[in-house]
């Protein structure tokens, strides 16, 4: 087997161990948050009717609801919902926002490798 084959492979195999990761984009204000709320069975998440989401948030399982702002414009969210234990699940600031710097977060975001998140 060729050396590039077996990098690709053994960078297959490790992300196979990964949770897999669901990332929620869309116009901002298009109810986003409140999906992904919907999807857990408890709102987790801000949701209004004036945008809400000012940072990308990553979801992930834990034993209750807490957020801590991690790297720039990530926070990370923990619930204890089972479903987090198996997938990590991203809110996003939406496209089309009213404020440029929310689309540029998930533009910059969605175009970054996802092992960033871990």
């Amino acid at each position: 087997m060729e050396s590039d084959d077996q990098d690709t492979l053994q960078r297959s195999l490790r992300q196979l161990d990964e949770l897999f990761l669901l990332v929620v984009v869309g116009e901002f204000n298009a109810g986003k948050s409140a999906f992904i709320n919907a999807l857990l069975g408890l709102r987790v998440l801000e949701e209004g009717v004036t945008p809400t989401t000012t940072r990308i948030g990553l979801l992930k399982y834990g034993p209750g609801v807490h957020r801590e702002a991690a790297a720039s414009g990530l926070d990370v969210i923990t619930a204890p919902v089972e479903m987090l234990r198996d997938i990590n699940i991203v809110d996003t600031p939406g496209t089309n926002a009213v404020r440029r710097e929310h689309e540029v977060l998930t533009r910059e975001f969605v175009r970054a490798p996802t092992s960033s998140c871990s």
